[in-house]
């Protein structure tokens, strides 16, 4: 069973990509690319629905990205869908498709969203191939921000076997400098994982001293294992950036807190962070 589940985890984080996929991406990207040249990344309606039950999933999955409509605006995203129900068992699984001005790093990300895609409903395949008993997985995108400068898509990922585990994954982009920020890009040295955890540590304290409902397995917790105990932020913490240019950090459910806490996110004071920031462009 333990292999089995690394097998799995392996398949998730190097996701087997299908021969098809540059020319699907390919085929999106010519029908969504923008006839102007404003930079900007409108939300729309556009979606497809890829039923792929006992039929071939990347043959089906080409055929329907032919189809993919065209809204006409200046740039786009568009829903990618495997759909499967069985008895007590189902997959919903959404990956976004996003147009860019910079053509190669919209290839690139959408290429690794589909790939996402891809390796979660494979893994619903292995995981209900030949088995009985509850399983499902439903997978949906949020964008968080959409302004002339930046775009925050978090990909989200929820697991139901006898209860449901959460996750979250986020890409911030850059529209005008077009790259993928990272947590440590932001900024001038690792100092900013001592700041950022000292607040975490005195927030989740705080939190808990005023609602009695809230729990988070905060260093020092009475009845937590200390190898479970909250000590430090990783260097690459899950994080997007708001609308009005604050950092939030993400933690997936059971990471931080009991599961009914689900996905907890904290919003960082920008006035903690300033002096180690690379400047102001991004968090402010």
């Amino acid at each position: 069973m333990s292999n089995k589940l690394d097998d799995l985890k392996q398949a998730y984080q190097q996701p087997p990509v299908p021969k098809e996929l540059d020319e699907m991406i390919a085929r999106v990207e010519r029908r969504t690319r923008p006839s102007r040249t404003k930079q900007s990344v409108l939300i729309t309606a556009a979606a497809i629905t890829l039923f792929i039950g006992g039929l071939n999933s990347n043959a089906s999955f080409a055929d329907a990205m032919a189809k993919v409509p065209v809204f006409g605006q200046l740039t786009e995203i568009v829903t990618i869908d495997w759909k499967e129900t069985k008895t007590q068992q189902s997959a919903d699984i959404k990956a976004p498709q996003v147009t860019l001005p910079d053509k190669a790093l919209e290839h690139q990300l959408n290429k690794k969203y589909i790939a996402e895609g891809q390796a979660l409903y494979e893994k619903f395949k292995q995981e209900t191939h030949g088995q009985e008993g509850v399983f499902a997985i439903d997978s949906r995108y949020d964008i968080k921000t959409d302004t002339d400068d930046l775009l925050s898509i978090g990909r989200i990922v929820t697991e139901t076997r006898a209860s449901a585990s959460e996750s979250v994954q986020y890409d911030t982009i850059d529209k005008k400098q077009q790259l993928v920020l990272t947590l440590p890009s932001l900024f001038k040295n690792d100092r900013y994982i001592t700041t950022i955890s000292d607040y975490l540590k005195e927030e989740m304290r705080r939190q808990m001293k005023a609602d009695e409902g809230k729990v988070y397995f905060v260093e020092g917790t009475p009845d937590v294992p200390e190898s479970e105990q909250f000590k430090r932020i990783s260097a690459k913490q899950n994080f997007y950036i708001t609308t009005d240019h604050k950092l939030v950090l993400s933690f997936d459910e059971y990471s931080i807190a009991p599961g009914y806490m689900g996905i907890v996110e904290f919003k960082i004071p920008t006035s903690i962070l300033k002096d180690d920031l690379v400047s102001s462009s991004y968090i402010r």
